[in-house]
């Protein structure tokens, strides 16, 4: 017969609260409004911008441009009705 014994200072349900913390998206996302998405054309991609190169999908300003793609966008609209908008796009 064994025995395991748990030696820290913490209790156990200091444990378990440290355990459940949930790591969150580092990009911000917006809900539009399904009649407005549909309705107007909303500048919310990357290839709306004034920053972007298409020749290799970047931005002139140095930003990420995975996630505001604008494949990438229509697939995360269609699954949760939000985008991630720049926050320095300039549109033409």
């Amino acid at each position: 017969m064994s025995y395991v014994y748990d030696l820290s200072m913490q209790s156990r349900a200091e444990k378990r609260t440290k355990a459940s913390k949930r790591i969150g998206s580092s990009i911000r996302k917006d809900a539009i409004h399904p009649a407005d998405y549909n309705r107007y054309k909303l500048p919310y991609a990357c290839e709306d911008c004034s920053h972007f190169k298409s020749e290799n999908e970047s931005c002139t300003l140095g930003m990420p441009t995975e996630q505001h793609l604008r494949r990438n966008q229509k697939r995360s609209y269609e699954l949760s009705g939000k985008v991630a908008l720049c926050r320095l796009q300039e549109i033409d």
